[in-house]
């Protein structure tokens, strides 16, 4: 499928070589009827939450009246397909678990096939067969390929079309929806809502009105069955990172994830000239969310390169709709900077793309798209006020490619230390979405002064590797004599700055610290520093359900673990190639 991304990665099992016909079983829309009520469409909405029989009265009906409950009256349960009218989130006794109908079916292309009219989709997809998830635990398992999809299939038959989640007191009670999402199945109709309600909130580092992960994403959805399995496989594997019996959204996230590969497969087919439709886009997209969300540490940077060729093939972001490439454009600028500059196994495109910079030099494609001049117009979910830090990151991950030329190095290490020491949250005058608070702007705003401190830190960190690798050219110490802020005292601050919010609540804006405070973890010695360190990783883990999060614990624990050695270096030997968007 993407094109020799998975180089490096272990072998594929024998039965994934081949091509795969697999039947995905998707779930009756047979409606349970519940022992001792009659169902009706038109019952009260108190009634039909409760599965009760309504008498239907008006205005109110007399059961709610009698048991002295609030009747909600008769509108639809989704007043709007995208805004529900009732409280989905309540406490509720776990429904009754049934298999799912196999009345239901859907033929999947082989993900291997290779089509010869196709050049196009030929080198982004064809040759490339992505890992399927087996499980959601193991780091050095995650990415393995899944060597029998019927083994997976069958596990889904097991899975229960009206379930119950719970996490604490909390549990997700599926609702009828109105006519407008009829040709949703149970399951879809069950992680819409989940994603509605809860998932666009803690998927993004700023909640507003207009949150694109809703407004874009599920309109477009409801007339996609392509975005609508993406979305799905996301809110699932979310949906099983926050709640304790996880297993059947595991395995929902892994028919899901399975069905959008097959999907954009055959939409690349369709597309042999390059022009794929936003929808095509907008899915593989949210297969890196869906990477990013289950805490993988290799198969998000080939759904990553494949968002880049994606892009190129249409022309650029500026060929893109206008709301398409808003969040495009935050969502790749975050993670390519990581992939470019920090945390992979290369020693290594705006934040993922930059983010992604950070953490995996090597196994980044080069890239057409100039993201210095991309300038995002909105104040970002994923990147906030801290647009340029994370950019600078980028640069910062790309100085060891200078180290053969002293004179070009010194003059962009001081480039570099001249924007950090001169930025503000006010250089950029972004436009801000509808719904935002002084208090959520002071919270980017915070984040923001924390990617700052977190910027020198890997600064020094950076020359400091650099003079490991090259002594006989290169010494750390005169370069970073000649940065503004010294490593121990931008450290200072960034604790200093995480004290002060801590405890972390599930306030959106903080999701976005997973990495200053790795960066941190990274520099520290002292055990009241590493405490506080984890104290606030865990919070993020508990409050937000990313999956990355529990790798970079992870990371930090091995490091601490051990003696004199590099973070870098440790990333090395683990081979984890760590995103932190």
């Amino acid at each position: 499928m993407w094109d020799d991304t998975m180089a490096g990665d272990r072998p594929l099992p024998h039965a994934a070589a081949n091509p795969l016909e697999a039947q995905f079983q998707v779930v009756s829309k047979r409606r349970c009827r519940r022992e001792g009520g009659k169902w009706t469409r038109t019952g009260c909405l108190t009634c039909k939450s409760r599965r009760k029989r309504c008498d239907e009265s008006k205005p109110g009906c007399r059961s709610c009246a009698r048991l002295g409950l609030q009747c909600e009256g008769y509108g639809s349960i989704w007043a709007e397909p995208l805004n529900p009218s009732a409280q989905v989130f309540s406490q509720t006794k776990p429904t009754k678990r049934r298999r799912l109908s196999t009345s239901s079916s859907i033929s999947s292309s082989s993900l291997g096939r290779a089509s010869a009219s196709s050049p196009c989709s030929s080198s982004l997809w064809l040759h490339y067969q992505p890992t399927t998830p087996t499980t959601f635990s193991d780091p050095g398992d995650s990415d393995t390929c899944l060597s029998n999809v019927d083994d997976t299939m069958d596990e889904v038959d097991q899975m229960p079309a009206h379930t119950t989640a719970e996490n604490g007191d909390l549990s997700i009670m599926t609702l009828t929806p109105c006519k407008s999402l009829s040709h949703l199945s149970h399951s879809e109709t069950h992680y819409l809502q989940y994603h509605m309600e809860l998932g666009s909130k803690l998927l993004a580092n700023l909640e507003s009105a207009d949150n694109p992960l809703r407004s874009l994403i599920i309109p477009r959805a409801l007339s996609s069955s392509l975005l609508m399995k993406a979305l799905c496989a996301v809110s699932a594997t979310h949906c099983a990172n926050r709640i304790a019996a996880h297993s059947e959204a595991q395995t929902a996230a892994t028919m899901y994830y399975i069905q959008t590969l097959n999907g954009l497969q055959s939409v690349l087919s369709e597309y042999p000239t390059g022009r794929f439709p936003d929808e095509a886009i907008l899915a593989v997209a949210l297969l890196c969310k869906y990477e990013i969300v289950r805490g993988s540490v290799k198969q998000w940077v080939a759904h990553l390169n494949a968002l880049q060729k994606l892009v190129i093939a249409r022309g650029g972001f500026g060929a893109l709709n206008h709301d398409t490439r808003e969040f495009l454009m935050g969502l790749y600028v975050v993670s390519l900077i990581e992939k470019k500059a920090i945390l992979t196994k290369n020693n290594s495109y705006i934040y993922a793309h930059n983010v992604a910079k950070i953490s995996n030099r090597k196994q980044i494609t080069s890239s057409m798209l100039d993201m210095e001049d991309v300038r995002i117009t909105k104040l970002d979910i994923y990147i906030g006020y801290a647009e340029d830090l994370v950019k600078l990151c980028a640069r910062i991950a790309d100085l060891p490619s200078l180290s053969h030329d002293p004179v070009a190095l010194g003059i962009e290490i001081h480039a570099i230390d001249t924007l950090l020491h001169d930025w503000t949250h006010q250089d950029i005058r972004y436009i801000i979405p509808e719904g935002i608070t002084e208090m959520n702007l002071c919270r980017l705003r915070m984040v923001a002064n924390c990617f700052r401190d977190a910027a020198y830190i890997y600064l020094h960190s950076i020359l400091e590797k650099m003079s490991k690798g090259m002594k006989t050219t290169f010494t750390a110490g005169p370069w970073s004599a000649l940065i503004t802020m010294t490593r121990s005292d931008a450290l200072q601050m960034l604790l200093d700055r995480i004290r002060t919010a801590s405890p972390l609540d599930a306030h959106c804006e903080y999701s976005a610290l997973t990495f200053p405070l790795l960066i941190a973890g990274c520099e520290i010695r002292v055990p009241d520093d590493k405490e506080l360190i984890m104290t606030c990783l865990s919070s993020l883990e508990v409050n937000f359900g990313i999956g990355n999060v529990k790798r970079a614990k992870e990371m930090l624990q091995a490091l601490w673990a051990m003696e004199g050695v590099h973070w870098l270096d440790l990333l090395d030997q683990l081979q984890w190639d760590l995103i932190l968007a």
